[in-house]
């Protein structure tokens, strides 16, 4: 008898919650409410019901609701449930200001003048016409080469086509078995400045930048993907400009080609589709750190240029297959913003053995790797060298809609979500999540 009630209990639970499901799929809220209530009175522990009744409250537009119960399943396994942590940054995206408080605008009016483009720069170029230029530093460009016999001569030639030389190029092959060292050596012969060739075993990616760079006596380095390009005036074009913003790392827009050199479109190629998106998703941020946090909007590690002390206070490049450039760049908007160059000065080649061609799983791993890293040092300190950099304590909830909008709340402190959940948005924005005068922070 027992045993019957249990299996009638556990079968009239399975329908309520099916039943509650059913009505938010079909767009009947308060209904499902109303059945997701019900399951939670006879078992208060189902937490996969209680989820689903916090985002059903956030489809209602019961945001200060949805917003208590999500924060009550934090401590709970429901943070362990596919799209717990997806929705709750909807949620959190939904509830941040829609318009930047007082205290981000004039952090952003701060950014701003930080750039060129913002700042009066004819009257500043008219000056510096009246007076001799100053000596520009030197650049010294770095080459990992690997399995790119077809596409390494072009990207060497390249280099030697730039309209102001570098003070050197450093080429490192990583252990490649098809022909691509024959292919260097015999571009090389050209080299109208100094050059450096090793050919060894495989490293892998990172350490053959690292040794690239640790070799290198320029003060900026110039990177660059041995399938890769640069157009004639990359190095004349973003020196100058890194220089003018007293920035010590920046990237261009990049323009796409095939495996025979021709331009590709959006059109042409999903990949090229894909990777104009994070290019263009800076627009959608406050800051170029910030879109950084969104996307590798750098694209490649050879569209960045950077000065060499800021490798090494980074420590250099990190083991990673598919995003240690990425990472590269998410530590060094803690140093320094970098510097967009919005002119097409990096032609990525599109082919067969693009990383970004292997299977989605295991680079969204290290996708999610990366930001953990990223996140977790980033909260280890509470100012940073840039005073703009893709932090919470800098940036309050931007920050926080931001890590919601790319599913990566999870990698921030329990207790920090916690805080953000119970803090009454609706209040007068002095108030608000990123006010000087907000006691959260």
């Amino acid at each position: 008898m027992l045993n019957s009630n249990a299996s009638t209990a556990a079968a009239r639970h399975e329908r309520n919650r099916q039943a509650g499901l059913a009505l938010q799929r079909e767009g009947r809220f308060f209904q499902a409410i109303e059945a997701y209530d019900a399951v939670l009175r006879e078992q208060s522990e189902d937490w996969e019901v209680a989820h689903m009744r916090a985002v059903t409250l956030y489809q209602l537009g019961l945001m200060d609701e949805s917003r208590a119960a999500f924060a009550a399943l934090l401590s709970t396994s429901a943070v362990h449930f596919p799209g717990f942590w997806s929705n709750l940054g909807l949620l959190l995206a939904s509830i941040c200001p829609n318009h930047l408080s007082s205290f981000l605008q004039n952090k952003l009016v701060e950014y701003r003048c930080m750039h060129p483009a913002f700042t009066g720069a004819k009257a500043n170029k008219d000056q510096r016409s009246q007076t001799p230029p100053p000596k520009l530093p030197t650049v010294s460009v770095v080459m990992p080469a690997y399995m790119h016999a077809r596409y390494i001569s072009e990207a060497i030639a390249s280099v030697f086509a730039q309209t102001r030389h570098p003070l050197e190029l450093i080429v490192i092959d990583d252990g490649s078995i098809d022909g691509t060292v024959e292919h260097c050596r015999a571009a090389l012969v050209a080299a109208p400045f100094p050059v450096t060739f090793i050919a060894r075993e495989n490293r892998g990616a990172a350490a053959t930048l690292n040794q690239g760079i640790a070799l290198a006596k320029g003060d900026f380095i110039q990177l660059l993907n041995s399938d890769d390009r640069l157009p004639a005036e990359r190095i004349a074009t973003m020196l100058p400009m890194l220089l003018e913003s007293n920035a010590d790392w920046g990237y261009a827009r990049v323009s796409y080609i095939d495996t025979h050199g021709q331009p590709l479109g959006h059109l042409a190629d999903a990949r090229v589709a894909t990777l104009m998106a994070a290019q263009n998703a800076t627009v959608m941020s406050c800051t170029l750190g910030l879109a950084m946090l969104r996307a590798n909007s750098a694209i490649s590690s050879g569209n960045l240029m950077f000065r060499k002390r800021l490798w090494e206070t980074l420590g250099g490049f990190r083991d990673y297959r598919y995003n240690h450039d990425w990472d590269f760049c998410l530590r060094a908007t803690l140093q320094c913003e970098p510097v967009s160059v919005p002119h097409p000065l990096y032609e990525y080649r599109i082919h067969d053995r693009n990383t970004i061609t292997e299977a989605a799983g295991a680079p969204r791993m290290e996708h999610g790797k990366v930001m953990a890293a990223f996140v977790s040092l980033a909260q280890n300190q509470p100012t940073w060298p840039n005073p703009f950099a893709p932090t919470f304590a800098n940036w309050g909830g931007e920050f926080l809609a931001l890590l919601g909008a790319t599913d990566a709340l999870q990698h921030l402190p329990i207790e920090l979500i916690e805080q953000a959940l119970h803090v009454p948005l609706s209040l007068t924005p002095s108030n608000r999540i990123g006010e000087e005068s907000c006691e959260f922070l």
